[in-house]
């Protein structure tokens, strides 16, 4: 599990300016549990560059370099907590590139051992790591491939077709194109490892343990910006389960749309 941080704005710009120093130390202290790598991609003209590491966020002085860089109008930062079973690796840390594309997801799917089976040959074999995540971005790339640049049939496809062949604790996702950035909230929260966060200390109340697949976002006259929970997010709209957050790169104008079911 993860924690994801997007944003889109009017002009080039830094995580930290985005969020104020306040509200970076806050998400970058989400680290202490997501430890196990960061990474952040951003675009200053039509392709994404970006940046990863397998250590942890906050103690690596790129990290706040980076960070408190005006690198582009559109980016992600991602901090990561690997699932069991899956390395922690430069070629499994996110964000995951695609052609013009970047990517990153919060959850896990399941059974590993079947992952292998969520693609077809063709696109298995462009694999950087063995992630479930990488995989599902790719997946999500054939579908967008397959229905013309229709993003939203592509994510309907998409967290359909995972649901139903395996078992996902969430779907969440950022997904920057050189157009928008958009934010798929799919989770249950049934599935929150909630007995592990306890133990490890991370969530003392219940209801910040059942709020740790939520995804929420804060639109200003600068910026859209998109995150996970786990830190003061005062003022910022919640992103429902069962459906993708669009913002236009150009206009910030932003879509919450409902993931429809394939078909329907």
């Amino acid at each position: 599990m993860c924690r994801l941080l997007g944003y889109c704005s009017r002009d080039a710009a830094s995580v930290g300016e985005i969020l104020g120093e306040e509200g970076f130390r806050a998400f970058t202290g989400l680290s202490g549990l997501h430890g196990d790598g960061w990474g952040m991609a951003w675009y200053a003209g039509s392709r994404p560059a970006s940046w990863k590491s397998a250590d942890r966020a906050g103690r690596e002085p790129e990290y706040d370099k980076l960070a408190w860089q005006p690198l582009g109008d559109l980016g992600l930062l991602h901090l990561r907590w690997a699932t069991p079973g899956l390395a922690v690796s430069d070629a499994n840390t996110h964000p995951f590139r695609y052609g013009d594309c970047a990517f990153a997801h919060n959850g896990a799917i399941y059974p590993q051992d079947k992952l292998g089976e969520m693609l077809p040959p063709e696109w298995e074999r462009r694999l950087a790591g063995d992630t479930d995540s990488e995989r599902y971005f790719l997946h999500l790339m054939s579908r967008i491939a397959a229905t013309g640049g229709d993003l939203p049939a592509a994510v309907a496809d998409t967290t359909a077709d995972i649901a139903q062949r395996f078992t996902a604790s969430s779907l969440n996702a950022i997904l920057l194109t050189p157009g928008a950035m958009a934010a798929i909230s799919f989770h249950d929260r049934s599935m929150v490892p909630a007995d592990l966060l306890r133990q490890l200390g991370h969530a003392d109340r219940p209801e910040e343990v059942a709020a740790y697949f939520d995804l929420a976002y804060r639109v200003t006259p600068d910026a859209v910006l998109v995150a996970s929970s786990g830190w003061p997010m005062p003022g910022w709209t919640p992103l429902p389960s069962g459906h993708v957050l669009i913002t236009d790169r150009r206009t910030l104008a932003t879509s919450v749309l409902p993931i429809p079911h394939p078909g329907v």
